[in-house]
């Protein structure tokens, strides 16, 4: 009987042992699937200004306010350019993105994006004007990690309308031609934008993160059905990130940025340039939470540039 018991304890045991065993194996393999945009130890912090070349399964929202100052051309009473004058204008965004990883080297995201500007003065109103866009993209990315380097390729497509709203534009109209047509305030464009892009990660130890881009980008501007601009740009994004979670008990990273998009062969559109620098929660593998700050130079339309001051919040889950 004792010898019965004995030989029951010893198996109970064995599986128990091989349980373990079992479970020990399979912990390890469950916690590198959800680490996706994890290298070196280093798990990559969203930024808004650089794409990750990580494939993977996460939902995103972006809030971004900003306020800036713009140069453009001064009229005298007359309709006539006396000069250039300073404009502030305000600006503000959102932005919703559903990315799905079918495999470890493929993915495909779709987006939603929604922005508006307006003149915050009586003279940037007129000066300035409005506007609106809702704008809807998708992108493929294929992928390979290379040792110590992730890397991917990036193909993108965005269809854009924008409806502006030009005061200056009617009154300059109803000035030259003696007729006050209120349509001439209202403009309405499409954008189609679609190109490649180059993207790398690389962790040279825990804490620090880097990422790269570089792509190529065409866009197509059309107004009543004909197309009134065609654009060719050179894209350079650049993001670094460091993790004090993992020199320290404090979860919180530091990041910066760097975009750069520069039209080809055009020197009428002037080109698009954004410098960041911000904060972000690291206490979560699953979570990326963050504030971006930073200051872009653009072109608002032909004639007015722009400088603003832009803040951006973003959220994203990763699955």
């Amino acid at each position: 009987m004792r010898l019965q018991l004995a030989v029951v304890l010893v198996a109970l045991s064995s599986r128990a042992v091989m349980a373990d065993q079992e479970a020990a194996t399979a912990e390890p393999a469950k916690v590198a699937e959800s680490s996706s945009r994890e290298l070196n130890g280093h798990v990559f912090q969203p930024s808004q200004l650089a794409n990750p070349s990580f494939r993977q399964t996460t939902f995103q929202v972006g809030l971004l306010y900003g306020v800036g100052n713009a140069t453009g051309p001064k009229y005298d009473s007359s309709g006539n350019v006396t000069g250039t004058a300073d404009y502030s204008f305000a600006a503000l965004a959102q932005t919703f993105s559903y990315e799905y990883r079918f495999r470890e080297w493929l993915s495909a995201a779709a987006s939603v994006v929604t922005s508006a500007y307006t003149g915050i003065t009586g003279a940037s109103v007129v000066s300035v004007g409005a506007q609106v866009a809702v704008g809807v993209g998708g992108q493929a990315k294929l992928g390979y990690r290379l040792g110590p380097v992730d890397t991917a390729v990036l193909l993108d497509v965005s269809y854009t309308p924008e409806y502006g709203f030009l005061i200056a534009d009617a009154i300059l109209r109803a000035l030259r031609d003696h007729v006050i047509d209120s349509g001439a305030a209202l403009q309405s464009t499409h954008g189609l934008t679609l190109g490649p892009t180059l993207a790398a990660s690389w962790a040279p130890f825990s804490a620090l993160g880097l990422t790269g881009n570089l792509g190529y980008s065409y866009k197509s501007l059309r107004a009543s059905g004909t197309v009134i601009q065609e654009t060719s740009s050179l894209l350079v994004g650049a993001a670094a990130d460091f993790d004090f979670g993992k020199v320290s008990s404090v979860p919180i990273g530091l990041l910066a940025g760097y975009r750069l998009i520069n039209p080809i062969n055009d020197e009428s559109v002037p080109y698009i340039q954004t410098f960041s620098g911000g904060i972000s929660y690291t206490g979560r593998g699953d979570l990326g939470l963050g504030l971006e700050i930073g200051r872009r130079s653009f072109s608002i339309r032909s004639g007015i540039a722009a400088t603003v001051t832009v803040a951006q919040i973003g959220l994203q889950y990763y699955w």
